[in-house]
């Protein structure tokens, strides 16, 4: 009987060793993944009133990116931007910007983002004036030289030229601007 009862008494034992156990593994588990989560969402870099120069080959400027903040999250390949501006250079001068409030760097640099109240111009030069595009989202690919949105946009070109769409592609290569859908164009007369 001192036996059976030493026996029941043991087995009691590693059963409440069994569950201790398993309840420490549980909660060391649940830990280590909450730490994980806090991990992944804190930037791995931050920057506060940043500029970013990208050159040619030749060593000339190809494009400046500036912005107010710049979070980068390793886990999710991504750089988050607060009030981002590009800026396009040709032969060391600028002739065209690209602001909006928000916006994000994917794949290294090879596409950049700007989101929310967007608005590209065109500098003018000698031989045209001001191009102002309004929209909310534009897709720039700085390697190709190509910009693109999916959005509706709206075109002014001084001096009195509107020009509404929705969808368009602009492509230095083939220096065209093209309005992919949905396109209305109102002018006026300028009076003499």
């Amino acid at each position: 009987m001192d036996n059976k009862l030493s026996s029941i008494f043991a087995l009691i034992f590693i059963l409440f060793i069994a569950l201790i156990s398993f309840w420490l593994n549980q909660e060391v588990k649940k830990e280590l993944l909450e730490d994980a989560k806090n991990l992944n969402n804190a930037a791995d870099f931050y920057l506060s009133n940043f500029s970013s120069r990208h050159m040619n080959e030749a060593g000339s400027i190809k494009y400046i990116i500036t912005g107010k903040e710049m979070k980068n999250y390793k886990h999710s390949e991504k750089t988050l931007l607060l009030q981002p501006k590009f800026v396009k250079y040709e032969n060391n001068k600028p002739i065209s910007n690209i602001s909006g409030e928000s916006g994000e760097i994917k794949n290294q640099g090879d596409e950049i983002i700007i989101k929310e109240n967007v608005i590209l111009n065109r500098l003018p030069n000698k031989s045209r004036k001001l191009m102002s595009l309004y929209t909310s989202q534009l897709n720039i690919v700085p390697t190709e030289d190509i910009v693109f949105s999916k959005k509706p946009v709206k075109i002014i070109q001084e001096p009195n030229i509107e020009i509404d769409g929705v969808g368009m592609k602009y492509d230095k290569k083939e220096n065209t601007i093209k309005l992919l859908s949905n396109v209305k164009v109102h002018y006026e007369n300028a009076q003499k």
